[in-house]
């Protein structure tokens, strides 16, 4: 079973993602923003993205900062970094899957509709949570600004509900765990 959740950037994906494999040791979950980099730190990689956004290295790394400041406020820049970087990111997302197939898998990541994965999945699950909340959350896990989140939210999709199976509101995380689970027991122990 393929599950994909996807959502704006500190909805809370990966903390439903997180608790689902508490629920069964059968259930595995990639986050594909880990994937990317992993990527980009590719040697291969690491240089086209050099190039293409003039950024400069030290160490040998790419300032992922100062690359998240051109692409999270542009869609146009985020889809460059991805035509640079997907092809090489779907293969190590594709031997996951070969890898792990008679398991569980969770795919999380806030650009899965825009991927093959979206229509493979089982199952799709779209996280909400108030601008608010989303906000704080951001702050703390990426220790950034309000200003730096808002700059992140004119990248992010606009995600159709009608197209998913479930969708999430994650404003408190005792109801999500409420939620969740009842959509285990419900579309998958018994999917």
């Amino acid at each position: 079973m393929l599950i994909t959740i996807t959502g704006p950037s500190g909805s809370g994906k990966s903390f439903i993602a997180n608790y689902l494999t508490t629920l069964n040791k059968n259930i595995v979950h990639l986050n594909i923003d880990l994937v990317g980099h992993e990527v980009i730190e590719t040697e291969e990689i690491k240089r086209k993205i050099v190039e293409h956004f003039h950024l400069d290295t030290r160490n040998n790394q790419i300032d992922r900062k100062r690359l998240g400041e051109i692409v999270f406020n542009n869609q146009e820049k985020m889809q460059e970094l991805s035509n640079l970087t997907w092809q090489y990111m779907e293969q190590k997302i594709d031997e996951y899957i070969k890898d792990n197939q008679n398991k569980i898998i969770i795919l999380d990541w806030i650009l899965i509709p825009k991927t093959k994965y979206f229509n493979l999945s089982n199952m799709n699950i779209l996280v909400k949570a108030t601008k608010e909340a989303r906000t704080k959350r951001a702050m703390i896990r990426d220790n950034i600004t309000v200003s730096k989140f808002e700059e992140r939210e004119k990248a992010t999709l606009d995600f159709d509900e009608s197209k998913f199976d479930y969708v999430i509101d994650n404003d408190s995380k005792e109801k999500t765990k409420v939620m969740v689970k009842k959509i285990y027991d419900k579309s998958i122990i018994s999917g």
